[in-house]
């Protein structure tokens, strides 16, 4: 947009964004009553793999809606023989670099002459493109990252990553210092930059030199920097920039895999910069793929070793490898030894010539074991009734709760909790039935369903219906967790158990691998077994004795996100 108002093409009162409480926590039904209500003339999307079947189902549903109104898309999803050309979604969709082709575009709106499809030309100048935040296009905000693109292209490309130019090319050299004095000023606790080689910039210490005058309130920054290139000077200077972590493309340690994806690997000096960062407080996060072309269980294995005897293998990122759309691999997968991947996003390789889908899942349960790190942490309960204005949190003991949520679903966030009595079966039947139409207006939600009693475990029978009334097994939530190890196969929807009852919650946590256990915390710390087994806690933060508090934190210090805030009145109330 910003770049479209420098060339004339629209005025700032032309065009809004989605409101950002909306944007992050509204539901389905919220996005689209959000923009049926402002009746615009164009509706604009963003394709990713994460929000590509959420987006053509709003799409698909507005325009039936909205049948004067123009709607469009671009992004890394808009690549020659994707679903979405196929899909009726979209009026128009842009390939490649949005800038020109949305000039375009307008233009031809105005003209009421819109084409389907527009694709950008030769690699624009980016000397010639505002930056959305210091033009006022996007405000900064305490509470959210700053996103900074100082360059695009660059000089690697892996051959499952979708196709980028060749070469680097750069914005003004003084846009992310301005960008992050903007972010310092406001407030702003991180940056991140989202170059794939931000240390590839020509005079890359004189850069950092100028992050570091921009950000004099400490704006934690991070990026991607290859470890083995730095030294003792430049490690310095990031340290006065405030840089807090860099990710580095490491791939795997071997060699003829490297090699058949176009990464390379220089592990003695990723070794020794790894330690030039740490001794600055630096955290260095290496890429890992699993899957990658002649990698086997036991290549896998070698690279798990190399992690932890360098040290770096709880911050390591891994993720199987993906087949991504518009990239060399997905155009002929077979000569690179790909027997299987997923067709929807997140499009992970499923099974090679080396691994099979039993061998990706080995690998995964070793990684965990070995740096004691859960791949694919699911959703927590929300005991809070609103995220963003929107219903986040649903006591549905009494038949009112249900029939708020039925008559009001643009009302639903993005993520809800649903508050049953295990004990009253009835009105659990009642809400498996009303799941459908819960879901008819909200796909794509996740659900967190919460089944209390102090009576007994909820039978798994009753479990089992509720999961499956609600659950969408071909969400992008459940696909990007495929290779999890957890005990419940749902990740869309999640069962827990509440209780106050320690010996429930303990014959819970040994006797049902299928729910997460709640433990509802009263005036005083349950037994040493139980806080050993590790439950969810929910504690009420206002009543509960500080000391208790205290205890609490510290026995959770290493598993923050197992302390779940929640009115103690909750689990004491009857329907």
């Amino acid at each position: 947009m910003a770049f479209a108002e420098s060339r004339g093409a629209l005025r700032r009162d032309d065009w809004a964004l989605l409101d950002e409480d909306t944007a992050d926590s509204g539901g389905d039904a919220a996005i689209a009553a959000a923009i049926l209500g402002a009746s615009p003339e164009l509706v604009v999307f963003t394709l990713f793999s994460h929000n590509i079947e959420r987006s053509l189902w709003i799409a698909k549903r507005l325009r039936a809606l909205m049948p004067a109104t123009h709607f469009v898309a671009g992004g890394p999803e808009v690549v020659q023989g994707m679903p979405v050309f196929k899909a009726h979604a979209f009026d128009a969709l842009i390939e490649g670099e949005w800038e020109e082709p949305f000039i375009g575009l307008l233009a031809d709106l105005s003209a009421r002459s819109l084409k389907p499809r527009y694709t950008a030309g030769a690699p624009l100048d980016l000397e010639t493109v505002p930056d959305p935040y210091l033009s006022g296009t996007l405000a900064v905000s305490p509470d959210k990252p700053v996103f900074i693109e100082s360059s695009r292209g660059s000089l690697v490309n892996p051959v499952f990553l979708g196709r980028r130019p060749a070469g680097l090319r750069y914005f003004p050299r003084d846009f992310a210092p301005r960008v992050l004095r903007l972010a310092s000023e406001g407030g702003v606790d991180e940056a991140r930059f989202v170059d794939p080689q931000l240390d590839a910039k020509p005079d890359f210490k004189s850069f950092v030199k100028a992050l570091a005058a921009a950000n004099e309130s400490g704006v934690g920054l991070s990026g991607h920097i290859d470890p083995a290139a730095v030294d003792d000077e430049l490690v310095g200077l990031l340290a006065d920039a405030a840089f807090m972590a860099v990710s580095a493309d490491l791939g795997s340690v071997n060699p003829k895999a490297l090699e058949a994806v176009g990464l390379r690997l220089d592990r003695e000096g990723l070794e020794r910069g790894a330690r030039l960062l740490w001794a600055q407080g630096i955290i260095v996060q290496p890429d890992v793929y699993l899957g990658l072309p002649h990698d086997s269980y036991e290549t896998t294995i070698e690279t798990f070793d190399f992690l932890g005897m360098a040290g770096m293998g709880q911050d390591t990122e891994l993720q199987p490898m993906p087949v991504a759309p518009g990239s060399m691999l997905r155009e002929d997968s077979a000569s690179y030894g790909v027997k299987e991947f997923l067709e929807r996003p997140p499009y992970w390789v499923v099974e090679t010539e080396w691994m099979d889908e039993d061998d990706l899942l080995d690998a995964m349960a070793d990684f965990e074991e070995s740096f004691d790190v859960a791949w694919g942490t699911p959703v927590t309960p929300c005991f809070s009734a609103e995220r963003g204005g929107f219903v986040a949190f649903a006591d549905l003991r009494s038949a009112a709760g249900l029939d708020a949520l039925l008559v009001s679903p643009e009302r639903l966030a993005s993520s809800v909790t649903l508050f049953l009595d295990a004990d009253d079966t009835e009105r659990a039947a009642r809400v498996v039935r009303a799941a459908r139409d819960l879901r008819k207006e909200n796909p794509y939600t996740l659900w967190q369903i919460v089944l209390h009693s102090n009576a007994g475990i909820p039978g798994t029978g009753l479990v089992d219906k509720l999961s499956d009334a609600f659950s969408m097994p071909e969400h992008y939530f459940e696909l990007s967790r495929i290779f999890s190890l957890d005990m419940q196969p749902d990740f869309q929807v999640r069962t827990f158990f509440a209780t106050s009852s320690e010996a429930l919650a303990l014959a819970a946590m040994r006797d049902r691998k299928d729910l997460e256990t709640v433990f509802a915390i009263g005036d005083a710390m349950p037994g040493a077994r139980l806080v050993e087994a590790l439950p969810f806690m929910a504690f009420d933060r206002e009543t509960a004795p500080f000391e208790l508090l205290y205890d609490l934190m510290s026995a959770y210090r290493v598993y923050p996100e197992l302390l779940l805030e929640a009115p103690r009145s909750l689990f004491s109330m009857k329907s």
